[in-house]
């Protein structure tokens, strides 16, 4: 199994939160799938409310349950207090840094999105843990030439007012860099002495691919690294 997600980030161990929209739990699961073949105990968690995974190895809502799974399989998901057959609360960020030495790599999921393909947050998103060492925001790249609206961008209008443009207008690579470079944004959220980096997703074609080479090289700075690609692999 290829191992190009975990070498793209540099990453051997240590909290990694995700936020942003359009594929991060997709990228969550392939890089606990990319860790546990590498041999490494993981640990995915969230923040926020998340879906039950169904075929992503063992799920616990405790922390005996979690030391259980990690000990007999290597991996597990810790979720918070079932809202419904099929969806979860997070944990508090104080609680993941409690856990932190459960496993070598613990991934977050830290934002909401509502299935869009791009965002900016809120004053309350996303929910970081002080212990993370790596905050990663991704982009659906299939949001490019799609309207600024409800049904394509979370929190639209505040992607609007950072990018300076009309609602309805097509989101462009201009779009996405004013929205995730504004000072306000995610670059705000990262913690003191945490990496940062921008996961551009869906990078699945000529286009697109060219696409993410040209945000890259406007994202990283500010950001620390962008990395482009797709977050599905086989597992």
């Amino acid at each position: 199994m290829s191992v190009r997600l975990l070498e793209a980030f540099g990453l051997e161990r240590g909290v990694v939160a995700i936020a942003g929209a359009g594929g991060k739990t997709t990228l969550l699961y392939s890089l606990a799938a990319e860790a546990r073949a590498a041999g490494r105990r993981v640990l995915v968690t969230t923040t926020t409310h998340m879906g039950v995974p169904k075929d992503e190895g063992p799920v616990a809502y405790d922390e005996a349950g979690a030391r259980a799974a990690l000990d007999r399989e290597g991996r597990a998901t810790l979720l918070g207090r079932p809202i419904r057959e099929d969806k979860a609360e997070g944990l508090a960020p104080e609680r993941v840094d409690a856990l932190r030495g459960l496993a070598e790599l613990v991934l977050v999921e830290a934002d909401g999105a509502r299935r869009r393909s791009f965002k900016i947050p809120a004053d309350h998103e996303p929910v970081v843990p002080a212990s993370t060492n790596l905050l990663v925001v991704v982009v659906g790249l299939d949001v490019l030439g799609q309207p600024l609206d409800e049904e394509h961008v979370h929190r639209w209008e505040l992607v609007a007012a950072a990018a300076e443009q009309p609602a309805g207008s097509p989101v462009t690579e201009d779009t996405i860099v004013r929205a995730l470079c504004a000072p306000a944004g995610y670059l705000s959220r990262i913690p003191p002495n945490a990496r940062s980096a921008v996961f551009l997703n869906k990078a699945e074609d000529a286009g697109t691919r060219a696409a993410a080479r040209r945000l890259a090289a406007r994202l990283a700075p500010p950001y620390g690294l962008a990395v482009s690609g797709s977050a599905r692999m086989p597992r």
